[in-house]
């Protein structure tokens, strides 16, 4: 966060303190998926679903790497129906139901 409490993304910081973030990034999400044994990571957006893809293979963690579109203003399409475009997608990869309530209510 900045001063006044805005948000800010990985390219609004120095390269420096944006390259140190994102090495401890890579670090936790590989001790994560290892350590939870787990066989699917799902990135939320094309960059985090190309690091992540980048990151597990360079540790030699053979698990499936997968993307959903950001929920982004910036991105047109998100703008219009990404609710649905994720709950297709996240359909599609098998892991909707893993994600909604066993009561019926929709967890997304």
């Amino acid at each position: 966060m900045n001063h006044s409490g805005k948000n800010l993304t990985p390219p609004e910081l120095p390269a420096a303190e944006r390259d140190a973030l994102l090495a401890k990034c890579d670090i936790a999400l590989c001790e994560v998926v290892k350590e939870l044994r787990f066989s699917m990571v799902i990135g939320v957006g094309r960059v985090a679903e190309q690091r992540a893809r980048k990151v597990l293979s360079a540790a030699g963690l053979s698990v499936r790497v997968e993307g959903i579109m950001h929920p982004s203003p910036r991105n047109p399409q998100a703008n219009k129906g990404w609710e649905q475009a994720a709950k297709t997608k996240l359909e599609e990869l098998g892991v909707l139901s893993l994600l909604c309530s066993t009561s019926g209510a929709d967890g997304l």
